[in-house]
Parts: C-alpha cells; sequence; structure tokens
C-alpha cells in the first residue's frame, strides 16, 4: 500500500478541501473536519491548493464555497477533492450527488473521504470496469442514506414540535417580562443620549413620576 501511495504522488499533487456543517448543527463548526482534512493531506503527501467551508443545509448546491470549489475544479486548479463524509458534499439525494460526482470527475477531479474509504485517489479503480461499478454501487447507497437521514431527522423535529405545542408548552425565545414604568425608563436612558429625541420620548412615554 506504501509504496502505490508514493507512487501516485511521486510528483506534487494539488488537493482542496472541502467542509460543511448545517445552519441547524447548533455550536458544531467545520474547525474540527478541516484538522481532520489537513492531516489527511499531510499523511498522502498532498499539497493543499485551497480550504472550502460552508455553514449551510446540504440539501441544496446554492452554497457559496461549493461553487467556488466546483469553478475551480472546472479550471483544473486541483487534482484532488477531501471530504470526511459523502454527507458533507451533499444530501440532495442519489440523483443529484452522483451528478455532483460525475462533473468533478468530467474535470479530472478524484473524491477521498475519510468516511467512505472506497472513495480514493487509485487510478487502478479508474481503469477497471467492475472496480468503478462496486464504486458506484457503494457510493448510490452511502448518498441515498444521507438523504434518508435528514428525511428521518426532519421528522422528527417536527413531531417534537407539534409534541410540544399538544403539551401547552411555549416554543421560541421565553418572552421578556417587564413593567410599563421598566420599559420608559430605558427608553428615557436612550434619549438621553440623543438630545433630538428628548421630544419623542415624552410623547410616547408615560411619566416616571407625577406630582
Amino acid at each position: 500500500m506504501a509504496s502505490r501511495r508514493t507512487s501516485l504522488n511521486a510528483a506534487s499533487v494539488k488537493a482542496a478541501l472541502y467542509a460543511r456543517v448545517s445552519t441547524d448543527d447548533g455550536r458544531q463548526t467545520v474547525a474540527n473536519q478541516v484538522r481532520q482534512l489537513r492531516e489527511l493531506a499531510v499523511s498522502r503527501d498532498f499539497e493543499i491548493f485551497r480550504e472550502y467551508t460552508d455553514e449551510e443545509t446540504g440539501t441544496s448546491a446554492n452554497r457559496a464555497s461549493f461553487l467556488a470549489l466546483l469553478r475551480d475544479a472546472r479550471l483544473r486548479r486541483f487534482r484532488v477533492l477531501l471530504i470526511t463524509d459523502l454527507d458533507r458534499l451533499t444530501r440532495e439525494g442519489a440523483a443529484a450527488g452522483f451528478a455532483h460526482l460525475a462533473e468533478l470527475d468530467r474535470y479530472g477531479v478524484r473524491v477521498v473521504s475519510l468516511g467512505q474509504g472506497w472513495l480514493d485517489y487509485d487510478p487502478r479503480i479508474d481503469e477497471d470496469p467492475e472496480l468503478r461499478e462496486m464504486r458506484n454501487i457503494q457510493t448510490a447507497v452511502a448518498l441515498t442514506w444521507a438523504a434518508l437521514e435528514r428525511q428521518k431527522i426532519s421528522r422528527r423535529t417536527k413531531a417534537g414540535l407539534e409534541r410540544a405545542r399538544g403539551e401547552g408548552k411555549r416554543l421560541g425565545r421565553k418572552p421578556v417580562e417587564a413593567t410599563g414604568e421598566q420599559v420608559c425608563r430605558l427608553l428615557a436612558k436612550v434619549c438621553d443620549r440623543r438630545a433630538n429625541s428628548l421630544s419623542h420620548c415624552s410623547r410616547h412615554c408615560i411619566p416616571l413620576t407625577t406630582e
């Protein structure tokens, strides 16, 4: 295995890194993915061309860095694309996923995925029809599973919201409790900082004290 990788990387191979987290992933960031991909690039002697990161849902291809990645691939600025998992690249389903992979393939880009060992930079697979077919089948299963997982998460989220509504629970942020006097005091402080707004405050706030 070591000799194969040495021969593949005898000349410096430029690699792009792509990392993504969804907008609903909470406090997750792309930092951990980027770190793993950098380590992979070093272990494989790839030269990092650029790191592309998105913090958007993978259910749409309309992602700024993803589109930039495709543009650079079209210009053949890198040879290998490193990802931690196929679902980081896309969660649009098998058909769309295959379309993206086929587009990258037309540009001569090979995808290397930490989560899917069969996706690797290996010219031997490209030259063997049976190995290519096996890789395609495995990829189709992975892409379909990613889409099904997204749908399952969506159904669970909706079910949870409906259950909470049925139990009379308040959804969203906790409302701020304040008296009218507290609101007026706050407005008065703001108005004090803006002399030109004093007349506006006097028209809209109830007097704080009465004689």
